[in-house]
């Protein structure tokens, strides 16, 4: 699966006590359009995973390129006491704790969870999403971070045009 590249995200949400918390995840993805619902999974036993079971929301913050000690941060067991200290956040509808500066962001309440394997899948109806600052997204590829190649940005000219042979 570390051929396939994905965005990176961070999914936030309430801890029981309402303090905020945070994991970075790239499994994520959008499941209807009406009504808008997303869904992210979730290794079962992370903290993340028993607060959004409890809280019962989350948010997902898509990632810049350029915010990539964020997601190294909150993907780390290692974590500063003050995870948030020098992270401008706000406070969405559902109460999920929202990066103030990130390509763009979901609030989401949970309809519906279902395990598989060693995850929970989480369906979220999103509650209200905003675009958030211009830049590049974050990518991860083959267990690394990565980002687009502004050159490739117009990726017509790379197709391979047919030959005018008959």
């Amino acid at each position: 699966m570390g051929q396939f590249v994905t965005g990176v995200t961070l999914v936030t949400t309430l801890l029981e006590d309402g303090k905020p918390w945070a994991m970075t995840a790239n499994s994520f993805t959008s499941i209807s359009l009406e009504p808008p619902i997303v869904m992210v999974a979730i290794t079962r036993g992370l903290t993340t995973n028993n607060a959004v079971r409890s809280s019962r929301v989350f948010g997902v913050n898509i990632l810049r390129a350029d915010q990539i000690w964020i997601a190294r941060r909150f993907a780390s067991s290692n974590r500063p006491p003050d995870q948030f200290a020098d992270i401008d956040m706000k406070i969405a509808t559902t109460g999920a704790p929202i990066l103030e500066e990130c390509l763009a962001w979901l609030d989401c309440r949970v309809t519906d969870f279902v395990e598989q394997g060693d995850h929970t899948v989480f369906f979220g109806e999103v509650q209200e999403l905003s675009l958030g600052s211009v830049g590049d997204p974050l990518l991860y590829y083959n267990s690394a971070y990565a980002r687009l190649i502004p050159e490739m940005a117009n990726f017509d000219e790379f197709i391979p045009r047919p030959s005018n042979k008959e």
